[in-house]
């Protein structure tokens, strides 16, 4: 297998990792030289990369938009995606089968390349509303549908159930045990990915049940505003918790479960209950949560979920601190990158977009539509040529 040729004229040395790299079998451990706390095994060239990453938060310019893709080392062996890590990953991570995971991700480092700006990672979540969880409520999952989970509603009376953070929470410090165990499995080889929090908003809507909160705010809105003041106070000290148990340092820098990297701290923020209220409420509850969640971490992306949440897109793009929107246009309609008007409007307002789930034929034809600043095109490629392909042509049209 040649070199890509993000790795050609390297210094030997790092030349010689990505032909040990070639050979399945030796992700498992580092070879002799490499320091751990700053070199990926599978990731020879992460010191390029995290300059093309730095140069793209400081909207520097570069050469061309960033590109993600894994691609199999074999495309004609690809590894089947159900035994792939993120195949059924809440039910095994919360139910304790890590070694099962852990051996997953060995496979999946043996057998896949992560050319142009992708950094390897995983994630360590215990399921959508792990943040509730924390706060009290009980992970539900069901072996008919494996791929999710829940909690069921345990907030009565706003005055009875106090908003904050247990140290013994069972789940808590279950998951920071997973993560820790987790971190030294990655060490050397990959990152592990920032929890997917569902914060502010929703860990109130799975506390309280959604339509229930909804109408709080209008019966209730005294106790709501307080409560909401209490789950904001969380997020610095669970983020904290998680980042320090997932083995992130100023050496690694972290990602989450976006696949952007950036020194310091770094999540996709969100709100998914904001399709359920007006603009006036989402000003007053939701937005003062977001400001602080932006302004705690060095970078973020905003979870932009769905036609529901349009409405309040003009706030969105007024808070200075969310570098980049990650538009989901949701099931039933056209996919994102069709929706031109959404995505260019993030542009006018200055922030960068993620624009995945296409192919590189697809976002060929998007990226005659849009500024090629603040572009990442994190696209579905079939092998380690195309997506040196599709950086040529990005290199030679931007």
């Amino acid at each position: 297998m040649g070199l890509c040729r993000f790795c050609r004229g390297r210094p030997p040395e790092v030349r010689d990792r990505q032909r040990r790299l070639a050979t399945p079998g030796l992700s498992r451990g580092p070879q002799p030289g490499y320091n751990l706390a700053v070199d990926l095994l599978a990731k020879p060239d992460f010191a390029e990369t995290k300059t093309a990453w730095r140069h793209y938060w400081a909207r520097e310019k570069w050469k061309r938009p960033l590109v993600v893709a894994s691609v199999p080392r074999d495309p004609a062996r690809p590894l089947p995606w159900k035994e792939h890590p993120a195949y059924h990953l809440y039910s095994r991570t919360l139910t304790g089968q890590w070694d099962e995971q852990f051996h997953r991700i060995d496979r999946w480092l043996e057998n896949t390349l992560f050319p142009a700006e992708t950094v390897p990672y995983c994630s360590g979540d215990f399921g959508p509303d792990q943040f509730a969880a924390y706060l009290g409520a009980t992970l539900k999952f069901s072996p008919a549908s494996p791929n999710t989970n829940w909690v069921d509603p345990v907030i009565e009376d706003w005055d009875n159930f106090p908003i904050r953070l247990d140290p013994a929470n069972p789940i808590w410090q279950r998951h920071l045990e997973f993560l820790r165990r987790m971190a030294a499995h990655a060490r050397g080889r990959y990152l592990v990915g920032i929890c997917d929090l569902h914060s502010n908003g929703d860990a109130l809507s799975a506390l309280r049940h959604g339509e229930r909160l909804c109408l709080d705010f209008y019966d209730h809105p005294a106790q709501v505003g307080r409560a909401m003041r209490a789950v904001r106070k969380l997020y610095p000290p669970i983020y904290n918790g998680l980042y320090e148990a997932s083995g992130c340092t100023a050496d690694t820098g972290s990602i989450g479960w976006t696949p952007f990297w950036s020194d310091g701290r770094f999540a996709t923020i969100q709100c998914d209950f904001i399709c359920m209220i007006s603009p006036d409420v989402f000003r007053e509850h939701i937005r003062p949560a977001l400001e602080e969640e932006a302004a705690f971490l060095d970078h973020c992306v905003f979870h932009l979920d769905g036609p529901g949440a349009l409405p309040h897109l003009d706030d969105i793009l007024a808070i200075k601190d969310i570098d980049v929107i990650q538009w989901v246009s949701g099931a039933g309609q056209k996919p994102m990158w069709q929706w031109l008007d959404v995505l260019k409007k993030c542009q006018a307002a200055g922030k960068g977009l993620q624009l995945y789930d296409l192919t590189c034929e697809q976002a060929q034809q998007l990226h005659r539509e849009l500024d090629p600043v603040g572009l990442v095109y994190c696209v579905n490629a079939r092998s380690l040529a195309e997506v040196e392909a599709f950086c040529r042509w990005l290199e030679q049209n931007s």
